[in-house]
C-alpha cells in the first residue's frame, strides 16, 4: 500500500469557479479509475498564509496502480483541462502505507 499526496497552488487570478471545477473533476475520478483504493480531495481552509489551494491524498495497492491512475485518460483530462490552466505549482510525494509509517503516540 502506498499513499500519494499532491498539493496544488493556484494563481491569484484563478476564480472560485475554476477551483471548484478542479475539485469536481478530481472528485469524479474514483468512479472512473478502479486502481484508486481511497481518495480524499479538499480545498485549503485558509488557516495559514502560504498554503496550497487544493490537497489530494490517495492510496493505491501498488506502484503499478499509481501508474495506472496517472496515465488514465480521465486523470489526464482533469490535469490538462482544469489544473494546468490555473496551477502555479504542483508538489507530489509518495510514502509507504500508513501501517508502515505510523508509530504509536503516548497520551497522558
Amino acid at each position: 500500500m502506498l499513499t500519494h499526496i499532491v498539493l496544488i497552488s493556484t494563481s491569484d487570478d484563478a476564480t472560485d469557479e475554476q477551483v471548484e471545477a478542479v475539485l469536481a473533476g478530481l472528485r469524479a475520478l474514483p468512479e472512473q479509475i478502479e486502481a484508486i483504493a481511497t481518495y480524499d480531495v479538499g480545498r485549503d481552509l485558509g488557516l495559514a498564509e502560504g498554503n496550497a489551494t487544493i490537497a489530494i491524498q490517495a492510496t493505491f495497492a501498488s506502484p503499478s496502480d499509481l501508474d495506472a491512475y496517472i496515465a488514465h485518460p480521465a486523470h489526464q483530462q482533469v490535469v490538462t483541462d482544469l489544473i494546468r490552466p490555473i496551477a502555479t505549482s504542483v508538489t507530489r510525494a509518495q510514502v509507504a502505507g500508513s501501517d508502515e509509517r505510523t508509530s504509536p503516540v503516548g497520551r497522558a
